[in-house]
């Protein structure tokens, strides 16, 4: 999996640890908030871009969301620190482009991006997980 933020792509790893480390800073569960996320853009799919953009803004604190960007994060490379997950949310922060792919979007986007490659994931994993 791959997070894009501000012109950069981040390989990131859903496990337990980042599932742990995310409990850990902020008290809450990865898995449960990407669903809320996800839910929230299929619940909303009447409203325009910018209206379900604000419920997404909404949803969550930026800061809880560079923690829950950070933790997956830094299960494929220690090195990233958390200010320039920080750097890189805020420069997006705000509208989403047309010209850009999907390299600049804001990171309510990103989150959302982010619970679909999880959804698949685990779809995948039910799948290797069949008794015979």
């Amino acid at each position: 999996m791959e997070i894009k933020l501000c012109f950069k792509t981040y390989g990131c790893k859903l496990n337990l640890a980042a599932c742990k480390l995310f409990h850990e800073q902020t008290g809450k569960d990865l898995n449960y908030l990407l669903m809320c996320y996800l839910e929230l853009f299929r619940q909303n799919t009447a409203l325009g871009t910018t209206e379900r953009l604000k419920e997404a803004f909404g949803m969550e604190s930026f800061d809880v969301i560079a923690k829950l960007f950070h933790c997956l994060i830094v299960q494929e490379d220690k090195s990233i620190p958390l200010a320039e997950v920080e750097d890189s949310m805020f420069r997006v922060g705000w509208m989403p482009t047309d010209n850009d792919g999907d390299m600049c979007e804001p990171w309510p986007m990103v989150v959302t991006q982010l619970a679909t490659d999880v959804s698949s994931y685990y779809a995948e994993l039910d799948k290797k997980k069949v008794i015979t």
